[in-house]
């Protein structure tokens, strides 16, 4: 087996504005270095979590454990190396001190040793992140999982910059950094209630953001119940793109929703794989519970649409984009509007993803549309010798996969823009954290849509604006409809 960096390559590629092959040679001579403050609360969280991040790049990794009282615990270690080889076991953890000068040496904790490049620590829900030469505060809170996946995500980051090469002007580097995603414009580290336990909760998705969600929400240690929907399965690609999976899962080809309710440990999930449009027509015949508040992971228009039409009390989308699929944004969506059918609108000049797949391959859409079947030799049976020579390479795939993929379409710039772990997580935190805001009552007001490009990092005075309901939107037009459907969905649970 080995590990498929696609993905990974082809993001830092268009940041970078370099072909892959150059990126990936690149990233083989690189060699990062990681220490951490053994003492600090949350910090094997973060470590974990960086490690498994900086793995998802065909680079050196080495990690020093440290000596005396400030060493890493045996068992972390342990896990951090296992961790490293489940997503490439020809590229191991190496643990030791760093051989020869390291390409970049990354700190967890508020103490960093001499080399160190940049170093962050988790300050309650938050993140603070300093650059050599820029001394830490003193911590508010103990870190907790979201600030822990939040540091990692934002160290990773930094290591980005360096490591894809970014060109002047497509980047900045801010040597200090201070964000907490419950609180966008406040110190990290506010004192924040205990966080109630998820209750008619559903996840839309489980990819690169619904994977980074559902790790939050069980280094949270959150309780309760959560139903989460998606269609496909776990493939190679994904595992260097997503924060839950190993590359056997991705051999076995597990299911999304089952690869997420195996994370999740403390919450009893309702796993439905099938589409969102599925899922709602089960809410409606009483199979599945009816949500009040939807978490969002999605990757296109018509699916965010969809996902509106549960109709919940709050709908909190995450979503990751932009120029090179850098930029990450929440989206606080209500039935009363903003809806998401506010924020997105819906493109009439191009061809559906389904069209262009028939066009691809020949094969029906009735077949497409039953999106989560895998492929057989049966279904080349409608084929053309040339479509079936095409086709045959993705047997037993399902065919919802084959939509996005470059070895299909065979094209380097189709408007698909992968995303990374770092980035993902990002997008995860700015959702969990306003679930926290939201359902705790810390934060009132309209809709917030917040959104910041991860090579620049977030800015509280600028990445936040209110959002009023489109005129004429749905939401608008028909507001009486939707609150039947709402208070029959409410009787019906």
């Amino acid at each position: 087996m080995s590990t498929d960096y696609s993905r990974s390559l082809r993001l830092g590629g268009l940041a970078a504005g370099v072909e892959e092959a150059t990126l990936r040679e690149r990233m083989e001579a690189t060699s990062i270095h990681l220490t951490a403050d053994g003492h600090l609360p949350a910090a094997p969280e973060t470590l974990q979590v960086l490690a498994a991040d900086l793995r998802r790049w065909p680079v050196r990794l080495s990690l020093d454990p440290g000596r005396g009282l400030g060493r890493l615990d045996d068992e972390l270690i342990r896990k951090l190396v296992d961790t490293a080889t489940e997503i490439d076991p020809d590229r191991p953890l190496r643990i030791g001190e760093a051989q020869g000068k390291a390409s970049l040496h990354l700190h967890v904790g508020t103490a960093p040793p001499l080399g160190t490049a940049v170093a962050g620590a988790p300050d309650g829900h938050g993140v603070r992140l300093r650059h050599t030469g820029h001394a830490f505060p003193r911590l508010n809170t103990p870190g907790t999982g979201l600030g822990a996946v939040l540091t990692a995500a934002m160290l990773a980051g930094e290591a980005f910059k360096v490591v894809a090469g970014l060109p002047e002007g497509k980047f900045q580097v801010t040597p200090v950094v201070d964000f907490c995603p419950v609180f966008p414009g406040e110190q990290p580290g506010i004192v924040i209630p205990s966080l109630p336990a998820l209750e008619q909760v559903l996840l839309g998705g489980g990819g690169a953001i619904g994977t980074g969600i559902a790790l939050v929400l069980d280094l949270l240690q959150v309780s309760g119940e959560l139903t989460v929907v998606d269609k496909e399965v776990f493939e190679k690609p994904n595992v260097t793109s997503y924060s839950v999976g190993t590359l056997a899962d991705a051999v076995a080809g597990l299911p999304k929703v089952r690869l997420i309710d195996a994370r999740l440990r403390r919450i009893e999930v309702t796993p439905f794989h099938g589409t969102i449009q599925a899922s709602i027509e089960a809410v409606d015949a009483g199979t599945l519970p009816w949500p009040r508040i939807v978490l969002g992971g999605l990757d296109s228009v018509e699916a965010r649409h969809d996902l509106q039409r549960f109709h919940a009390d709050l709908t909190l989308d995450g979503s990751t984009g932009g120029p090179v699929g850098t930029t990450v944004a929440l989206h606080e969506a209500l039935p009363t509007g903003p809806c998401l059918r506010c924020y997105f609108k819906v493109d009439h000049t191009g061809k559906s993803a389904e069209q262009r797949l028939h066009e691809l391959t020949g094969l029906p859409l009735s077949r497409i549309a039953r999106g989560q079947e895998p492929l057989t030799e049966r279904d080349l049976d409608c084929l053309d010798a040339q479509q079936r020579e095409r086709v045959r390479q993705f047997l037993g795939r399902p065919v919802c996969g084959l939509i996005n993929s470059a070895e299909l379409t065979g094209r380097t710039d189709d408007g698909f823009r992968p995303s990374a772990a770092f980035v993902a997580q990002q997008a995860a935190c700015l959702v969990v954290g306003a679930w926290i805001a939201r359902s705790t009552g810390l934060v009132s007001g309209p809709p917030r849509r917040i959104e910041y490009d991860t090579r620049f990092g977030p800015r509280p005075d600028q990445m936040i604006d209110h959002r009023l309901p489109t005129p004429g939107c749905v939401c608008q037009k028909d507001a009486g409809l939707i609150n039947r459907i709402r208070e029959a969905r409410c009787t019906r649970r």
